[in-house]
């Protein structure tokens, strides 16, 4: 027989639920306001997918979807993370294990199972001083689609949650997950294509539709030009020759141009900067839902927007081609290896082990066709050179 209280949560649950389908147009809003209502959680934070951390202060109610939202969490906290807890999150996508992207609800144990490990004993530091020791994470995904994440933060006061907590809290991920999808095809399905037609055929910059494949759909003619441009400097400067002209505006060289920083153009918007022909040119990805008319089928699409700028001297190491040959982590130990640190130093700052370590270095050597560590190191210097002295 339930006890009492295993009968108001069922209770508050289903009038979560009934309320739900109430708010399509602010909904992660919504959600952690239903959340605080009816359930024993009340520090909060919904985050997108697509959203960055800059969007926390945005109030668009055009981008909704691509806006992060807290509950009852005050500013202090807040900075503390994005000052102190961010560069140890284990619950961030890129530092999530395969088996762990679909798990509906994440406790700590599950994405650091030793809590001897740095980043571990460092992730649990920050949560205490925060006063929010316990953590856990509701994944939103719809089929094989992830949607975002909401994190659920407890005081030492409110205690650790319980495996009658958990057990709701997956439930809740599956209805929420069903439910945004809902809301964001309701929001943004067609967006791209009107966007197309509107106005970013007329801008000064460069904007890409990509499919979940990272394949062109359509791109801008600023694109075309930006891309034909990059095309001759990243594939013929050595040879000596150009494109020719009737291809400088067709898909297969934007497409070509996208391949060659697919390995860096990730999900949360990382800035991509490569000097090209005496100017740098930014690339920045987004990811948005797309749905069938029926919301039968969805998947994550992307527009790339493509920009030309100068650069600074300090920049060019980590934008140089160099870097676009490598990926994040074998750059962040190319950086490393060229201030003068030792596989030993590399490997504590970086939370894995010397061998890993050794690999990686092999790896960079065999990309960038060097013999050893004092060729790596010389040819940084040299490309960090060239770019404050070109002549």
């Amino acid at each position: 027989m339930r006890s009492q209280k295993s009968k108001e949560t069922i209770y508050a649950f289903l009038d979560l639920l009934y309320e739900l389908p109430g708010n399509n147009t602010r909904f992660p809003a919504h959600v952690l306001n239903l959340i605080d209502k009816y359930l024993p959680f009340h520090k909060l934070t919904f985050i997108p997918l697509n959203a960055t951390f800059s969007s926390l202060k945005n109030t668009n109610p055009e981008t909704w979807f691509n806006q992060i939202y807290t509950h009852g969490l005050s500013d202090e906290q807040l900075e503390m993370y994005y000052t102190n807890g961010i560069q140890y999150d284990p619950f961030r996508v890129r530092f999530l294990s395969e088996e762990l992207h679909y798990r509906r609800v994440l406790m700590i144990e599950d994405v650091l199972p030793n809590p001897m490990e740095t980043r571990a004993v460092k992730y649990h530091r920050f949560l205490k001083t925060a006063n929010v020791p316990y953590q856990c994470v509701l994944n939103l995904f719809w089929e094989h689609t992830r949607l975002g994440v909401i994190s659920i933060y407890r005081s030492e006061e409110e205690g650790a949650f319980t495996s009658q907590e958990i057990a709701v809290l997956e439930q809740l991920s599956r209805f929420v997950s069903k439910q945004f999808m809902y809301a964001i095809s309701q929001t943004s399905r067609n967006l791209s294509e009107k966007l197309f037609s509107s106005c970013y055929q007329n801008v000064s910059f460069g904007v890409v539709l990509l499919d979940k494949n990272r394949r062109v759909c359509r791109s801008n003619k600023c694109a075309n030009e930006f891309c034909a441009d990059l095309y001759r400097g990243l594939f013929y400067s050595s040879a000596g020759t150009g494109a020719e002209s009737g291809d400088s505006f067709s898909r297969e060289i934007t497409q070509k141009v996208v391949d060659a920083f697919r390995e860096r153009l990730v999900e949360d918007s990382e800035r991509i900067l490569t000097p090209v022909n005496n100017s740098y040119y930014e690339f920045q990805l987004n990811s948005f839902i797309s749905t069938s008319y029926n919301f039968k089928n969805v998947e994550i699409n992307y527009l790339l927007f493509i920009f030309r700028s100068s650069g600074t001297e300090e920049e060019v190491l980590e934008y140089s081609y160099i870097r676009n040959l490598l990926t994040e982590r074998e750059w962040e130990i190319a950086r490393m290896v060229s201030e003068g640190c030792s596989n030993t130093e590399i490997a504590d700052n970086m939370f894995i082990s010397i061998n890993t370590v050794k690999t990686h270095l092999q790896h960079i050597y065999g990309k960038l066709d060097l013999p050893n560590r004092a060729s790596l190191i010389h040819l940084l210097a040299r490309e960090k050179q060239r770019a404050i002295d070109p002549s």
